[in-house]
């Protein structure tokens, strides 16, 4: 379930679903006049949809500082009270506003009703306070963990309080340095982070870490652990002892890391609060023990492994606590990823990011750096602070108006058909782009294709110089990838057959594109909008 704004020709595609919602509670004296009003405030940037499996809900929203003021609510059909309502306080709790306020006349029937759900009449208004009790869910994925120290940034900058976290391997070390409290410390630890100050390991001196110098890396890491059966994390225990307060930790919210049991293969939930100093940074040890990478733990003759074994991502053991909401941050840390369930009335934010967060197991404190950050903007834009689908930008950057400008650009040259068009629109980008905002979808697609680096906040004139810029810049592996990242990049690169190359060649050629068109639509309007933003000066926005 998400919040999603709507736009017009959004519902002007499933303009039949649309005409089929009903009033909810009685804002508009008639259904066909509360489809009208919300028409009229998608038009105006008000128009919001939740969408439930196959059901719609819609809401015109005055989005305050800490409330959302409610002037409309549709429905689909068969989508009852009850569901739509834990509906809208769920998309509420996700953006962690402190009140919902309701203004309409309510009958005897609706009244009681309200009430029961813990609303309260006030100066005509109905209101209600949300409660918060957030847990924080941390998956493994070794040296990518440093994107959750980002979103732990950004949750403090909006005085989110976490009353409960669950974390596996990194994610429990990172659990402890947030149950601590100290975020200095913390982002002190990841950018400074090399390898070698989380294993005992040595890699040969080089001046710079190049391709050549990282894949050396590589077979240094594997034939050591080969040769150790697993590489001893010391150098981890005495980087832990050296950040962590452990009795912070004793006193501070719940923390349960999970370890897995060998030889019995068994998943093992360690309350961390509970355990006394001397066990705390053994038993964080124990939850991200990668064997056989890393060393076997070893506690009262018992060995354990990586928690990411049995469960990577421990959503159900912070399910085992009372959370009206939980913010899950899963890093693409290889293991088992429990399917799950949340209770109706458990809201979720879940951070997952599309971008690649680099090797598992080589620690470069730039790469930390650059996934700190990636993991605050997209942290910044889930709560919605900033807009974008892959980049991020400020919330009064106006794609809208640049979408018309390309549009009017576009008119004399080609006819589109919009109902032909929509869906392939859809079908290319793999997640719903209305019209609206074909420019930032377009803009995104050669700003992937070109390399230019996500962690930053454009403008779309900023945006557009930069992807410009790095159109004339000959490809260069960036050094700061993995090695496995840097080949998946020559290789996309340098291919002929995709749509990138394709947009390149349409846009090269001479005369009509119409005969493109028709073959290939949206790499031709692609085209276009190249043409368009090489041609358009963008100074200002």
């Amino acid at each position: 379930m998400e919040l999603k704004r709507v736009y017009v020709s959004d519902l002007l595609m499933d303009w039949k679903k649309f005409q089929q919602t009903q009033l909810l509670f009685p804002f508009y004296s008639s259904h066909g006049q509360a489809r009208t009003a919300f028409f009229s405030a998608v038009k105006h940037g008000g128009g919001y949809r939740i969408q439930y499996r196959s059901y719609w809900l819609l809401v015109d929203k005055i989005d305050q500082e800490d409330c959302w003021e409610i002037n409309n609510l549709l429905i689909s059909t068969n989508l009852g009270w009850q569901t739509a309502f834990l509906l809208l306080e769920n998309a509420a709790r996700q953006k962690f506003k402190q009140a919902l306020h309701l203004k309409f006349k309510a009958n005897i029937v609706v009244h009681q009703w309200l009430v029961s759900q813990g609303y309260q009449l006030k100066a005509g208004i109905w209101q209600k306070e949300l409660v918060y009790h957030t847990g924080l869910v941390l998956g493994g994925g070794g040296a990518r963990g440093a994107y959750q120290i980002g979103v732990w940034k950004a949750l403090l900058e909006k005085n989110i309080t976490i009353e409960i976290i669950a974390g596996t391997s990194v994610g429990s070390l990172n659990g402890a340095l947030i149950v601590q409290g100290d975020y200095d410390q913390a982002l002190t630890l990841w950018e400074k982070i090399e390898t070698n100050k989380v294993l005992d390991i040595t890699f040969k001196e080089v001046e710079a870490v190049d391709f050549s110098a990282q894949v050396d890396q590589l077979r240094t890491f594997i034939r050591t652990s080969l040769q150790q059966r697993g590489i001893s994390t010391e150098p981890l225990r005495q980087l832990l002892a050296a950040h962590l307060e452990l009795s912070k930790i004793q006193t501070g919210c719940p923390l349960y890391v999970v370890t897995t049991k060998v030889p019995a293969f068994q998943e093992v939930v360690i309350a961390i609060n509970d355990c006394s100093k001397e066990e705390i940074i053994d038993w964080l040890l124990a939850s991200s023990a990668f064997f056989p990478m890393m060393a076997m733990s070893k506690i009262k003759d018992v060995f354990y492994v990586d928690g990411g074994y049995r469960n990577n991502l421990p959503v159900d053991v912070a399910l085992q606590n009372p959370v009206t909401e939980l913010i899950i941050v899963d890093v693409h840390g290889p293991g088992l990823d429990k399917n799950y369930r949340l209770p109706a009335g458990v809201a979720e934010l879940l951070l997952s990011t599309p971008w690649s967060l680099g090797d598992l197991f080589l620690f470069q404190s730039d790469r930390s750096a650059e996934n700190i950050e990636l993991g605050y903007l997209e942290t910044k834009r889930a709560l919605g602070d900033l807009q974008g689908y892959r980049y991020f930008f400020y919330p009064h950057a106006d794609f809208e108006m640049l979408t018309k400008d390309f549009l009017r650009y576009l008119q004399p040259k080609l006819t589109l058909d919009w109902k032909e068009l929509y869906p392939e629109l859809q079908k290319f980008f793999k997640q719903a782009v209305p019209v609206e905002l074909l420019s930032l979808a377009f803009l995104e697609f050669f700003a992937y294709w070109v390399k230019v680096p996500p962690a930053r906040v454009f403008t779309p004139s900023e945006f557009i110089r930069t992807i410009l810029a790095h159109v004339e810049l000959p490809n260069q592996l960036n050094t700061n990838l993995s090695v496995q990242e840097q080949i998946e990049e020559f290789i996309e690169s340098r291919n002929v057959f995709s749509d990138y190359y394709r947009v390149l060649q349409i846009q090269q050629q001479k005369g009509s594109l119409k005969p493109f068109y028709r073959r290939w639509p949206i790499q031709t309007l692609l085209a276009f909008f190249f043409r368009y933003i090489r041609e358009t000066s963008f100074s200002s926005d």
